[in-house]
């Protein structure tokens, strides 16, 4: 699986960001239903919100953006900010909200990757742009793009999905290959992916660290995990976006997700609040 892994890099001590931006972001797409994305946009809002209010996180605070109405909104508030001296912080109910950031990183000179944490590929090979289908169209349209998928569950997806995933060039480390007792082994692909990287985008997909069920309570990925790997990826410098996908009030105020909002705090202790 790892061809391309090699050596470790050498990782600066400071974080180049001075300051994390805060915003959330609404998107419809197939085939969710219009009321599940009413509720998404209505529960993200709230979250923003109450981030906003929230003291001790040191966000910027960039507003709330339902891209049925404002795309350009939001692609000219996303490219100030990764032009800035600061590292936006955005909250979707879709993974597919970051290919709006790529051509933001497109350059014949420089290669960027993606690091997506959570059990699926998503894949999909559709016609347009749905759920699911984010990776498939950030590999496809960019020649220097590369993805690493954290978490996978394997026995969710047929052969032929892991065969295109191999096609495309990704690699992976299956959910239990991303368990605490790992965690060394973890570090040291994630350094050799970073070495094949001029920039990076951080996906963590928020259901991941919750049970799918009542009945299956093995496939979540530790917290204890997420925060190694985030912060690993954010001293290394090259981080230029950090995605968070969920919508539900169980994921987004859930102690799991509020322990990596508090670590990406404790990263930035010194971000300017922003009324």
């Amino acid at each position: 699986m790892f061809g391309l892994f090699r050596r470790h890099q050498s990782i600066p001590a400071l974080i180049a960001p001075q300051c994390l931006t805060l915003a959330s972001v609404s998107e419809y797409l197939k085939p969710m239903s219009k009321i599940d994305f009413e509720v998404a946009d209505q529960n993200l809002e709230e979250m923003f919100e109450w981030m906003c209010q929230e003291s001790g996180y040191p966000w910027q605070h960039g507003g709330h953006f339902n891209l049925q109405g404002a795309v350009d909104d939001y692609v000219l508030w996303l490219s100030q900010v990764m032009d800035s001296q600061c590292l936006p912080v955005v909250l979707s109910n879709n993974s597919e909200t970051l290919l709006y950031s790529l051509p933001l990183l497109q350059s014949t000179e420089k290669s960027f990757g993606i690091i997506h944490i959570g059990r699926d590929f998503e894949l999909n090979p559709d016609l347009g742009v749905q759920r699911g289908s984010v990776y498939h169209f950030a590999l496809s349209r960019y020649a220097q793009c590369r993805v690493f998928f954290l978490g996978i569950v394997e026995q969710s997806h047929n052969d032929k999905v892991c065969e295109y995933a191999e096609d495309l060039g990704c690699d992976w480390l299956t959910l239990p290959e991303c368990s605490f007792g790992h965690r060394f082994q973890v570090k040291q692909q994630i350094a050799s992916f970073l070495s094949h990287c001029d920039d990076l985008i951080i996906c963590l997909d928020l259901d991941c660290l919750y049970p799918p069920s009542h009945l299956d309570t093995g496939h979540t990925l530790e917290v204890t995990m997420v925060n190694r790997i985030l912060r690993q990826v954010l001293i290394s410098s090259q981080v230029r976006c950090i995605h968070l996908t969920g919508y539900k009030d169980k994921h987004l105020y859930a102690k799991e997700t509020q322990s990596i909002l508090r670590q990406l705090a404790d990263l930035y202790p010194s971000s300017p609040l922003v009324a």
